[in-house]
């Protein structure tokens, strides 16, 4: 897996600079999206509007998306992408183009990880939130993604009283290095959110 050149994103230019260059190429439309786009589930206060997909049901709508500009997918493991169904998204490459260029360990929803993920005082928890992302820096480096991207959605708190913040910063940030150093030469990227599900989460802002 090659690390994508991410120099070009420290240019720095003037306003006029700015326009001179919006008005020196034509954009070449590349969007990706998650396929849990193709059939969304259920808000905090509704059910889901849409009735659910299986994976073959959803790539096979972004497979007509090709010619609109869609390059690439992302998928949760274990729950959208797993060693079960990779061969559907290795398909939909060889058929249209497009690629799994992202996959996301599936550490935020399980009822185990009420405490936490990769931050739990717990050691269950913890531990069943590092076992599943290495399986996730796997099966993305054997795939050829971009990229993992790490949400710590469940880490936090809500009310910061009793909460040691920094053992539990170290210990997901312990975690995530444990996964790292089993699985080496996949770029990392965290997610950061301010709130939701967690009242505040230990990575809210970059």
């Amino acid at each position: 897996m090659g690390f994508c050149d991410l120099r070009p994103q420290a240019v720095r230019r003037t306003p006029e600079e700015l326009v001179r260059h919006l008005n020196s190429y034509e954009l070449e439309l590349k969007f990706s999206a998650g396929v849990w786009f193709f059939a969304p589930g259920g808000g905090r206060f509704h059910n889901r509007y849409v009735p659910d997909m299986t994976i073959e049901e959803r790539l096979d709508i972004a497979a007509g998306l090709a010619d609109y500009g869609l390059t690439a997918l992302e998928a949760h493991y274990p729950i959208e992408v797993n060693e079960e169904n990779i061969h559907l998204y290795k398909q939909l490459e060889k058929d249209t183009g497009i690629r799994l260029v992202m996959m996301a360990p599936f550490i935020f929803y399980p009822a185990i990880y009420e405490f936490g993920s990769l931050s739990s005082p717990l050691p269950e928890a913890r531990r069943s939130a590092i076992e599943r992302t290495k399986q996730t820096l796997t099966l993305a480096k054997e795939a050829g993604c971009d990229m993992v991207v790490v949400w710590p959605g469940i880490d936090g708190y809500e009310n910061a009283f009793g909460m040691d913040l920094v053992a539990a910063r170290d210990r997901f940030a312990e975690g995530l290095a444990e996964a790292m150093d089993a699985v080496p030469g996949v770029r990392i990227a965290e997610e950061p959110k301010p709130y939701e599900p967690r009242g505040h989460i230990l990575y809210g802002t970059t």
